[in-house]
């Protein structure tokens, strides 16, 4: 997401089989080169109760291996090192998400994992260049499109060291300043099909609007750089697709409710989606006022694009459902990045998992299989993680909406957080935050979650394309169609 934006859904699950058994075959037990048979993987993921999705994908994978194992000296400990942006730790999203994913580098390949906070931008640098200075951290990975700079220099200052960001844009740096490096081998900016997510959580949004009788969505979002524009181009189609959808699908109900005031389907279709720009990825009150002003004005769900500030929407969704004592929504919020479904249990309707998390995983693996370099050449510097994806035949997916399979991991991240924060924060006890999730998916009725599902179905099989708006231009061009 932004620069301040723990999930596991079956996709992600079998991703990592996939992953750890690929470096099993190819680190812990080397043999001679072979080509890996081709493999079909059968993907299911419950969207909502009663509708799953079934995605078969064909992966063919080849091997590449030397008659001894490849291991690490037994007195040199391969280490990782994550920089924070300036959220640190305990924000419940982007930056705890890229510390998970080290965690579970940690966990499955043997490394070992430093942590970098950053209090203000100017220890970027500091940081990153303090972590390469270790002799034996191999990787050191800066989370926030903020780092983009910071992390071109100390690159180029350490060309035997590999450095990956996440979200940020510092290949297109070297490009401009230093084109006889591009792409840096040494450096991937890791990236996400945003606007995919968002077209699912978009879509989710405006046929719950439909539903309920509401005039709006709502997108509170951090400081205006290009990766949210993705975000809010990508969830603002979502919201016309999902109109299409229920014309097509309902057409007599359609019209009916086209005629009626207060219904998404009579608002002007430039004004469904309420959208402001804060200016910050930190003031939790500046997350707080815009959501406030969107459901005054009829917003059934808000979308947190601004990491933190969804603590804020939270609060605004609060001072709503308290005093008439509700245990459900409407009215919603949208998490994004990690599965923020915990946070507010029956009032956040879903969350648009950004796998920062896997970012971090998988260029460890790069690294650890000798690809890194490869893959940064052949890609243009940058490992792009979405629906569907792949690199180099094997599966790096990035992008989902959350489900109840997920949910477990993430109520864990809240644990932590407490730990961190010293405070409290999860709401009430596991079990009780699973079953009023639960709940809540089962009110909805299940045609909302069918069409969703067929919207993923569809970005995924490459039928539907979502804008991807990647200029000014481009964004003054879709806002102009849609708000």
């Amino acid at each position: 997401m932004s620069t301040n934006p723990r999930f596991s859904t079956v996709i992600a699950i079998l991703v990592t089989v996939v992953i750890v058994a690929a470096v099993t075959a190819g680190i812990m037990y080397a043999v001679l080169p072979s080509t890996v048979p081709p493999t079909t993987i059968t993907i299911e993921r419950t969207i909502g109760p009663g509708v799953t999705t079934t995605v078969t994908r064909t992966v063919t994978q080849t091997v590449t291996a030397t008659p001894t194992p490849v291991t690490t000296p037994p007195t040199t400990k391969f280490k990782i090192a994550v920089v924070s942006d300036i959220g640190g730790r305990g924000d419940l999203s982007f930056n705890d998400m890229g510390f998970k994913g080290a965690d579970e580098a940690a966990r499955d390949f043997g490394v070992e994992v430093l942590e970098f906070i950053s209090k203000t931008e100017a220890d970027y640098i500091p940081n990153l260049r303090t972590a390469a200075m270790d002799p034996n951290v191999k990787l050191i990975v800066g989370v926030g499109f903020l780092l983009s700079e910071a992390l071109v220099e100390v690159a180029l200052e350490f060309p035997n060291k590999y450095f990956a960001g996440i979200d940020t844009y510092s290949q297109d740096i070297v490009k401009s300043k230093y084109p006889d490096k591009y792409p840096l081998p040494n450096l991937l900016d890791i990236k996400f099909e945003e606007h995919k997510g968002s077209a699912l959580v978009g879509a989710l949004g405006c046929l719950l609007a439909i539903y309920y009788n509401y005039p709006h969505i709502g997108a509170v979002l951090g400081i205006e750089i290009p990766v949210l524009w993705k975000f809010e181009i990508g969830y603002k189609w979502g919201c016309n697709w999902a109109i299409e959808w229920f014309k097509k699908n309902f057409p007599a109900e359609y019209e009916a409710r086209s005629r009626t005031p207060g219904n998404i389907l009579a608002t002007d279709p430039k004004s469904r989606v309420l959208w402001v720009y804060t200016g910050t990825f930190s003031d939790i009150t500046k997350g707080y006022l815009a959501a406030k002003e969107m459901y005054a004005k009829g917003a059934i769900a808000v979308y947190n694009i601004a990491g933190p500030l969804g603590l804020g929407i939270n609060q605004a969704v609060d001072e709503i459902v308290r005093p008439k004592g509700l245990t459900i929504g409407p009215p919603f919020w949208i998490g994004v990045d990690a599965n923020q479904d915990w946070i507010n249990p029956g009032f956040v309707v879903a969350s648009m998992m950004k796998r920062v998390d896997k970012g971090v995983y998988y260029a460890t693996y790069l690294v650890l299989t000798g690809k890194f370099e490869d893959v940064s050449r052949k890609y243009g510097g940058v490992l792009l993680l979405g629906i569907g994806t792949e690199v180099e035949g094997v599966p790096m997916e990035g992008i989902s909406m959350s489900t109840l399979a997920d949910l477990d991991e993430f109520i864990e991240m809240g644990i932590a957080a407490e730990k961190i924060l010293g405070k409290p924060v999860l709401p009430m006890p596991p079990d009780e935050i699973k079953k009023r999730v639960r709940e809540m998916r089962d009110s909805i009725p299940s045609w909302i979650w069918s069409a969703v599902a067929e919207l993923e179905r569809l970005i995924r099989e490459g039928r539907v394309q979502v804008p991807l708006p990647l200029t000014e231009d481009d964004v003054k061009y879709w806002r102009g169609i849609l708000g």
